[in-house]
């Protein structure tokens, strides 16, 4: 059983994802900002803070203005790197005692005294929820494409160019 969506309904949708999706990213270039200050011992990595910021906002824009495709795909991999990489420099192993001098177990909680700054914790949840939301879209966006019911409605490409 298949049910059909009207297009206007399905652009409505789309447009609340991405405006709510825009809002996730200023809110993870506010972040950003606010980790400016500890950053600014090591030159390069505010320059990477910033750049980040840059990289927030310029998907934030384009979430609000159309959201296609390639932005949410953008959102997903960006936002999952972001989760690996400071989970990654958050980690006791680390020579320099994790992200910010802070030494974090992989899952929190997991040493006595060790915990997330409420900062990164509020990035990581931001950068999760980013993810949660873009994921569904894409899924969203590309199971209608799988779907027999509009698979058999669709023109196929016959390998010609009509005029």
């Amino acid at each position: 059983m298949s049910t059909t969506v009207p297009e206007a309904a399905r652009r409505t949708t789309t447009t609340w994802c991405g405006r709510a999706a825009a809002a996730l990213a200023v809110s993870a270039a506010v972040l950003h900002a606010g980790s400016l200050a500890e950053h600014t011992p090591s030159p390069g990595s505010a320059a990477l803070t910033l750049v980040m910021v840059a990289g927030c906002l310029y998907c934030a824009r384009h979430l609000w203005m159309r959201g296609d495709q390639r932005d949410w795909i953008l959102v997903t991999v960006m936002n999952v790197a972001m989760i690996m990489v400071h989970l990654t420099t958050m980690s006791p192993d680390r020579a320099a005692g994790g992200h910010h001098g802070h030494a974090v177990p992989p899952v929190a909680g997991a040493a006595a005294g060790a915990s997330i700054p409420p900062l990164m914790a509020a990035a990581l949840a931001v950068a999760a929820a980013e993810v949660l939301l873009a994921v569904s879209v894409v899924f969203h966006r590309t199971r209608r494409g799988m779907d027999p019911a509009t698979a058999a409605a669709r023109p196929r490409w016959s390998g010609t160019l009509s005029t």
